[in-house]
């Protein structure tokens, strides 16, 4: 909001300084040129005391006002446009004269007609103003003069359009006045009059591209079998003016109009002068334009909800109000729909539609205001729907410079560019999803600004709890990479940057908030071949020169090609089965998960360059409450982080490949991927870590736990705190986890063990015991530590200890109860040994490192598991039945009951082992006797097979 200007009192000003002394008063803006300069008339005194009218001209820019013409009286000026060379002047001038043919009542036979005129307003010696019209018009009549690029003092053009009639294209002849070459008078004979446009019901002058729109009724070439004539539909034209060319039509694009603009003899009128616009009150439509961003075709409409056939039909009290955005280069139309608005406020409303920076802003006084996003780098997405922020009542805001706009009424200078405070309390208040959404894009993606975010953070965690919290986190997340990517890409590897993720709001969704006690709706549709309705470079009349309709003709070409999104689904999917697998022990930093040997190097050095990078941009502003450093030989920010690099470089490398096609010869050529392809992915995974590790930093602190003010971090932070502000850090940590791994963003280091041990501190063991069943918590060795020391040697505490480490893979566990000095630990000890004594393995080798290498994970998990839990559960077990019979026992007598029962237990299986073992090697044994026998037989008598067969049948019967 500016401080309180206003246009009619700088005027007054700037008349001052120039000398002028009279009052002026009654200011009216009748146009804006090319170059800025607003032109306005006023009424004020001449010498002789009387009240007469004056037209000047004020320079933005320049900041300089120039008195253009004087009338000798009064006159009702409506609109007015000046040559480049400020020597000739356009003027519209709108009378009232007495009729008995109007058709309305409303007028009273009052009837208001249009005359146009031409005059010179240089010239020492200036002719009587030239009426450009034969009879004046009670139609709309405007005038708009052609402004050259370059100056020509030749000759001039102007346009003089009439509604509904058509379109008069002047060209006036300038010659030097005698006697002073600098002064310039057209040639009164040599006017030459064209018609570029007949019977138009729209039309618009769009001065800074030179270029006039118009709407034409055309006939369709789709016929109804049930009407005889052809149906006619609105198209919009354009005509493109050039200094030394002919005109040219540069589009045409059909409209789909709600309601198709009635003629009448009677038509209303606004007259509206910026921007340059010939229509009735039937069809409200505004043109526009930016040479960078395109056109955009706007249009407002009210309409009355479909009543039950009990309801009074005749009766209006509330309409709907509804506008539409058509986004041509980007193929889409933004439709937008208010219900329930009195209609004795809905039939005055003229909402403002204004560009400011990659935003299109749609304003109504006491309404609404909103900030849609037109997509200048990307589709169009995170549309903002919120209150008005000024109180200040206007009549209509026309923006006349940048975000600057003036009251139609009042000429009160008013700056639109919505504050960012009003966006914080409009994500304070508002409980639309999709809203918050799009302010959190708004603030990270378009202006990157990390300071308000973490205020719109401190918002979402006053209900930690809520439905949408994870959903908040993840775009955040999202944008905030995006952000953080687009800031350091060099021009060449920008192009790559359109591939990338962009937010999580689905814009096929329609979006809904609520403003007041109105429901806003807003929803996408998209257009498709929208090149077809411009013109090629090659079809233009100058081929090789470039303006807005070839930089728009190209941007739709290049949309043509679908672009697809990398989606983070795509690593959660690959994730969920390399994860199932990920045993820390089992491997080392050389040897990561889903690395090939021939690129484990080029990898490895990407993640060193990823975490080298990341660290040096660290400060003292951005310390972690825990220490950033974790145990095991091999992480699963490591694994993370490379399952995110591959897939992304993938990505970019088949989407980004050019297919070539032509000749035959040319098949054979194989497309190669950009050179940035792996920069990019290195880029983007380095932000992703990042903006995770920033995220991270937020949240504690949005809990009260500030690493620059703590003394304590890791584990005995956690200790130092209260309950209740132990459990808040928890729920809120717990929100963040789920928003990170959902993503499949990489942790910061060290965040797993810090969460893990919170959660023990923070929850019930049986709840603390789901979490770690359910894989949320990791259980790595320098937490387990801190949790077996938490944990007292008592019943309870050594049952707890035993389903933790039956949680544990079996290296981990081995490791643990090394440091465990307890009699079950000696004894599991003991019994692991003897097994693997017994079995051939060497004391001190495990079974899953002598066979991790060529072992199905799987199956390496169900051999490590089999004894260690068979004999954890039997300890439990004899554990359980002994405290029942006898509950006063001591502990020094429970645990000798436990071992008792657990040698029974082993004897029994090693008295079975041994039976088994005596019974086959008996009978081996007897076999090799048989054997021998029958072969002495065969060598000391020599006899005959029958006989040795009859000797042998003795043998047995005698056996």
């Amino acid at each position: 909001m500016l401080k309180q200007e206003n246009l009619a009192a700088n005027f007054c000003g700037l008349l001052a300084q120039k000398g002028f002394k009279e009052s002026a008063n009654e200011f009216r803006i009748l146009g804006q040129e090319r170059d800025g300069t607003i032109l306005t008339s006023w009424i004020s005194k001449n010498q002789e005391g009387n009240n007469v009218s004056m037209v000047g001209g004020y320079n933005i820019k320049e900041k300089n006002f120039e008195i253009l013409h004087k009338f000798t009286e009064v006159k009702n000026v409506i609109q007015a446009s000046v040559n480049c060379t400020r020597s000739l002047l356009l003027y519209v001038l709108k009378d009232q004269i007495q009729t008995d043919n109007c058709e309305t009542d409303e007028s009273n036979g009052i009837k208001f007609v249009y005359k146009a005129f031409l005059v010179e307003i240089k010239n020492k010696n200036p002719a009587e103003p030239k009426e450009l019209l034969d009879v004046p018009r009670s139609k709309q009549v405007l005038v708009q003069f052609l402004w050259y690029k370059q100056q020509r003092n030749s000759q001039d053009r102007f346009l003089l359009m009439i509604h509904e009639e058509c379109i008069y294209l002047y060209t006036l002849v300038l010659r030097k006045e005698i006697g002073d070459e600098s002064n310039y008078y057209y040639d009164k004979v040599m006017i030459k009059i064209d018609t570029p446009v007949k019977n138009f019901i729209w039309c618009q002058w769009e001065s800074k591209i030179q270029s006039l729109f118009y709407i034409n009724l055309k006939q369709s070439s789709r016929t109804s079998l049930e009407e005889n004539d052809k149906a006619l539909n609105p198209s919009l034209s354009a005509l493109q003016f050039h200094d030394d060319l002919p005109h040219e039509t540069v589009l045409n694009i059909p409209l789909n109009l709600p309601k198709m603009p009635t003629s009448s003899k009677c038509s209303e009128y606004e007259d509206d002068t910026i921007p340059l616009r010939v229509h009735d009150s039937s069809l409200n439509l505004i043109i526009i334009t930016d040479d960078d961003k395109g056109i955009f075709i706007c249009h407002y409409y009210l309409y009355q909800p479909i009543r039950q056939q009990d309801e009074d039909q005749s009766s209006v009290e509330e309409v709907h109000f509804a506008y539409s955005v058509t986004m041509v280069a980007a193929s889409l139309v933004l439709h937008c729909i208010i219900p329930g608005i009195a209609w004795e406020k809905a039939k005055s409303m003229k909402p403002t539609f204004s560009l400011v920076d990659e935003y299109m802003l749609v304003f109504q006084a006491g309404l609404f205001i909103n900030v849609l996003d037109i997509g200048l780098e990307h589709e169009p997405c995170g549309h903002i729907v919120a209150q008005p922020f000024t109180k200040q009542e206007v009549t209509h805001l026309v923006p006349i410079f940048n975000s600057i706009c003036f009251d139609s009424a009042t000429l009160d200078l008013i700056s639109i560019q919505i504050p960012k405070n009003h966006l914080i309390d409009t994500f304070k208040s508002d409980t639309s999803i999709d809203n918050r959404l799009s302010i959190i894009h708004y603030f990270l993606v378009h202006y990157n600004d990390i300071d308000i975010f973490a205020e719109l953070l401190n918002i979402i965690m006053e209900h930690p709890l809520s439905l949408d919290t994870v959903s908040l986190l993840k775009e955040a997340l999202v944008a905030g990479t995006y952000s953080s990517l687009r800031k350091g890409l060099n021009q060449d590897a920008a192009a790559l940057i359109k591939f990338l993720p962009l937010t999580t709001c689905n814009t096929s969704k329609p979006l809904q908030a609520k403003v007041f006690d109105l429901n806003v709706g807003l929803s996408h549709e998209f257009l498709h071949n929208t090149a077809m309705t411009l013109l090629s470079s090659q079809q233009r009349l100058s081929p090789y020169r470039q303006d807005m309709w070839t930089r728009l003709y190209d941007r739709l070409n290049d949309k043509k090609d679908s672009k697809q999104r990398f989606c983070c689904d795509q690593v959660t999917e690959k994730l969920m089965y390399s994860l199932a697998c990920y045993q820390p022990e089992a491997l080392s930093r050389a040897t990561t998960p889903l690395m090939t040997p021939s690129s484990s190097t080029s990898m490895m050095s990407d993640l060193n360059v990823i975490n080298s990078f990341t660290s040096s941009k660290r400060n003292q502003n951005d310390m972690l409450p825990f220490l950033e450093f974790e145990t095991c030989t091999a992480s699963k920010q490591e694994h993370v982080i490379s399952v995110n690099l591959r897939e992304l470089s993938m990505h970019l490398v088949k989407h980004s490949v050019k297919q070539v096609t032509g000749f035959r010869w040319l098949k054979d050529y194989e497309p190669t991927a950009p050179t940035f392809v792996h920069a990019v992915s290195t880029k983007y995974v380095t932000a992703q870590l990042e903006v995770s590790r920033l995220l991270c930093i937020f949240v504690c602190r949005a809990a009260g736990i500030d690493a620059r003010i703590e003394i304590e971090r890791g584990f005995n932070l956690i200790d130092k705190l209260s309950i209740p502000q132990r459990y808040l850090l928890f729920l809120m940590l717990e929100r963040y986890v789920l928003a990170v791994e959902s993503m499949s963003f990489p942790l910061p280091q060290g965040f797993s063990s810090f969460f893990t041990y919170l959660g023990f501190r923070s929850l019930e063991f049986e709840e603390f015991i789901e979490y770690c069943q359910r894989h949320v918590f990791e259980l790595q060795i320098d937490v387990m530590k801190n949790i077996m020391s938490d944990i007292p040697d008592t019943n309870e505490g050594v049952a707890r200890k035993l389903l933790l480490l039956s949680l544990l893979p079996r290296t981990r566990a081995r490791r643990l109860l090394n440091n465990w000095s307890h009699p079950i630990s000696l004894r599991i000890r003991g019994i692991d040994h003897s097994s693997n004594v017994l079995s051939g393995n060497s004391a001190g080798r495990s079974m899953s490192l002598s066979s991790s290498r060529n072992t199905n994970p799987i199956d390496i998990e169900s051999s490590l598991d089999t004894n260690w839990y068979d004999m954890w559960y039997a300890v439990e077990k004899s554990h359980n039945k002994s405290s029942l019979e006898s509950s006063s026992m001591s502990s020094e007598e429970e645990l000798e009951s436990q071992v008792s029962v657990r040698d029974s237990v082993s004897c029994c299986f090693s008295f079975k082992k041994l039976f088994i073992f005596i019974v086959a090697w008996f009978c081996i044994i007897l076999l090799v006797i048989i054997c021998i026998l029958l072969i002495i037989i065969i060598l000391c008598y020599n006899e005959t097979p029958t006989k040795l067969l009859s000797i042998a049948q003795q043998l047995f019967e005698s056996n």
